[in-house]
């Protein structure tokens, strides 16, 4: 059963992500890669409208994020670099197959 994991990135803005990206793409590639080795399907960054970021992702469980997020040593220096003000904090929640779900 896989889980939808929202992780919230206080301080962040996304013209700041974007240039955290732009500076750090090899980093930003690495840990792709090691997200996915972990067991990440999925990965998207989101702005709401009051300006803050949240990333959107699809792991197949939530112990699997929760080693990777553990073990990842470059992340904090990405996120710093984009204005994170504090540490991260994510919540799970576990997809209900239906017959809807597409």
């Amino acid at each position: 059963m896989t889980v939808i994991v929202i992780t919230s990135l206080p301080g962040v803005t996304a013209d700041a992500l974007r240039e955290a990206n732009r500076d750090h793409d090899t980093r930003m590639q690495r840990i792709v890669r090691d997200a996915q080795s972990h067991g990440c399907r999925h990965h998207v960054f989101a702005e709401a409208e009051d300006g803050s970021v949240v990333v959107f992702d699809e792991w197949t469980s939530r112990e699997d994020f929760q080693a990777f997020f553990d073990g990842q040593r470059e992340i904090p220096d990405v996120m710093r670099t984009a204005g994170a003000t504090s540490a991260l904090t994510a919540a799970s929640y576990r997809i209900i197959e239906t017959t809807d779900s597409f």
